[in-house]
């Protein structure tokens, strides 16, 4: 049930690095991790839908986060519960100097990849005064981002491969794709394998990306954030914080908040190991004490 979802994305075309957003204006759409969304007139989760922006104010302060499937929040049924949103929310509710706005451009499976190109191709645009990237251990694994059909799903590019269109339409109008993705995709998947090394200490190569993310910022001139989500695996992060320190690159570390949760108060449901809506309240009070 977790994997069944509207065709809610599209491509993108100005970026190749960019495979695909969420489609602008959605209003209560099913998302995946039982989640029930709209979309504002970016394409990014919001609580109304259609919302469009004008130009920043001088009491503004923008905020565009971008991250995978946890930032997007899967598994969060309502965009209230978001992290990014109770961030917004926390923000405003403790001072009134400034009216804080949050843009989230999190979206299923994204990886750093994804995340390091979308400062210059769309976070830009929304005049931020801080971009974030906010990562899990497995979005070092570039391979792990899928494709989009031409009807607005999302299709796994190694097991797409596996069956042609028509096939796939009839296996996802019974919902038995949706069980041979469950079935099939652990076999498949490599992100494992990544994890794993860096809780050993090993720097994936996709750690430049990271990198490219605060070259881009500072070419921009706009301050920048690496956010390293809580985990429940020991050690999640390995030495990623040592090298982030060598490079001067600015991040904030949550791990510790995991401490706080059981296994059971973690998981967005027994189904689910997304982060749980008490996961995200937590996050979202963190980086506004930040």
């Amino acid at each position: 049930e977790r994997h069944i979802y509207d065709p809610i994305y599209r491509s993108f075309e100005p970026s190749e690095d960019i495979p695909y957003i969420h489609k602008p204006n959605l209003l209560h759409a099913r998302g995946r991790g039982l989640a029930v969304i709209n979309t504002d007139s970016l394409g990014l989760r919001a609580i109304t839908s259609g919302t469009v922006y004008d130009t920043k104010q001088p009491h503004e302060y923008r905020i565009a986060i971008v991250g995978d499937s946890v930032t997007f929040g899967e598994g969060i049924p309502g965009t209230e519960g978001t992290y990014a949103q109770v961030l917004e929310d926390t923000l405003n509710r403790q001072q009134q100097a400034v009216a804080v706005k949050v843009f989230n451009f999190g979206a299923s499976a994204y990886s750093v990849k994804q995340m390091a190109a979308m400062v210059q191709h769309r976070m830009v645009d929304t005049q931020p005064d801080l971009v974030v990237m906010a990562i899990i251990p497995q979005d070092f694994n570039l391979s792990r981002t899928p494709i989009i059909d031409a009807a607005g799903y999302l299709v796994d590019q190694r097991l797409g491969i596996l069956l042609d269109s028509p096939v796939r339409e009839v296996l996802r109008g019974v919902h038995l794709l949706y069980v041979l993705r469950e079935i099939a995709l652990p076999w498949f998947s490599s992100s494992q394998d990544v994890s794993s090394r860096l809780s050993h200490g090993e720097i994936p190569h996709s750690y430049r990306y990271i990198q490219r993310f605060k070259e881009t910022a500072d070419q921009y001139g706009l301050p920048y954030l690496i956010m390293l989500l809580p985990r429940m695996e020991e050690n999640a992060w390995g030495s990623l914080s040592d090298r982030l320190s060598k490079d001067a690159i600015k991040y904030l570390d949550l791990s510790t908040l995991s401490k706080e949760f059981t296994q059971e108060e973690y998981m967005a449901s027994r189904f689910d190991s997304h982060a749980s809506p008490a996961v995200h309240h937590r996050i979202g009070e963190a980086l506004a004490e930040y």
